[in-house]
């Protein structure tokens, strides 16, 4: 693996490569973008590259080296990643990070803490790093990968060195995904490629995950079948039995979100390009004509609070309720 392998994010490298031939590395990082856009992995290379025992002219890792080995697989006493634990980064996580690290590097010319999913800290941790960030051993690098830069503290962010991670483009991930994938037909890469937007990341978990085509299925022949202002009197029975039908939630959201999206798309614009579903273009076609813009845009809004009930322990039930009655328009047609 090399800075040649991190598909689609050439800013991001060039900035850190840049960084590494000019000897002007930060002492802290924040690395932000999507999930899967390649964050942890080009971490995991800054790393390798700054402690090489044989860089390259371009000062990137020579791969080879014991120093590249440990940091690769990552059992290199210099290099600890954090990561959330039960959905959060704790204090003590970062005490424990504080007295590490004033201990200098056990072999390597640098020590590297990665922090995964920032954004995660709670405001305790936050604080407690905010010390260490201040006032850094001149041997030891911070890095936080995070998909969000609002949740951290201003008083962190102003302190790190910002390297933004862009969302890859769907020509990028299919053409990954045929290079790296045996008997995958182009059909499919097109689909998982639209699907996963943006990530590659997702668009392998899509790959690898033999039922979710299935259960994609079911979604949307679900949503295929709802009509706004048509709705009968046991809603609330069909939301119960989905309700308790679905483990994925988050999933199933995510379908219906990219539903509504791509018929709000081809509703406005009428352009293929950003369309998703690029597998049921004719059935959003009909749905465009059918939904109005306000209902389109409630129910995506309505989307977008979702993930917070659900960080909030909002009753699953609950939340699908109120998304059904969104999406057959019942506050429309009570108007």
């Amino acid at each position: 693996m090399s800075f040649n392998d991190i598909v689609g994010q050439e800013r991001a490298i060039k900035i850190l490569t840049k960084s590494l031939k000019e000897n002007k590395t930060s002492s802290s990082y924040i690395f932000v973008g999507n999930e899967g856009t390649g964050k942890k992995l080009t971490a995991i290379e800054f790393t390798k590259a700054v402690n090489c025992l044989n860089p390259s002219k371009n000062s990137e890792a020579c791969e080879d080296c014991q120093s590249c080995n440990e940091i690769s697989k990552q059992y290199s006493p210099d290099l600890k990643i954090i990561e959330p634990i039960k959905n959060s980064i704790k204090i003590e996580q970062i005490r424990e990070m504080r007295k590490e690290i004033g201990l200098k590097p056990f072999k390597n010319k640098k020590k590297v803490y990665i922090i995964d999913k920032a954004e995660k800290m709670t405001l305790e941790a936050s604080n407690c790093l905010l010390k260490t960030i201040e006032e850094p051993p001149y041997y030891a690098i911070i890095i936080l990968i995070c998909s969000k830069i609002d949740p951290i503290l201003p008083t962190i962010v102003s302190r790190c060195q910002i390297v933004n991670f862009g969302l890859i483009s769907s020509g990028k991930i299919k053409k990954f995904l045929l290079d790296n994938t045996d008997n995958l037909g182009k059909e499919k890469a097109e689909i998982i490629s639209k699907l996963a937007q943006g990530s590659i990341g997702s668009a392998l978990k899509l790959l690898l995950d033999k039922e979710y085509f299935i259960r994609r299925e079911e979604v949307l022949d679900y949503l295929s079948a709802i009509s706004p202002g048509k709705y009968s009197e046991d809603i609330f029975t069909k939301v119960e039995k989905t309700a308790s039908e679905i483990e994925r939630i988050e999933e199933m959201l995510e379908i219906i979100k990219l539903w509504y999206r791509d018929i709000l798309i081809i509703k406005n614009t009428g352009d293929q390009k950003y369309i998703a579903n690029c597998d049921k273009l004719e059935r959003i076609y009909e749905k465009s004509q059918i939904y109005s813009q306000e209902i389109l845009i409630d129910i995506l809004d309505y989307l977008e609070k979702v993930e917070e009930y659900l960080m909030k322990n909002v009753n699953t039930r609950l939340i699908l309720e109120r998304l059904y009655i969104k999406m057959v328009g019942v506050e429309y047609c009570l108007k």
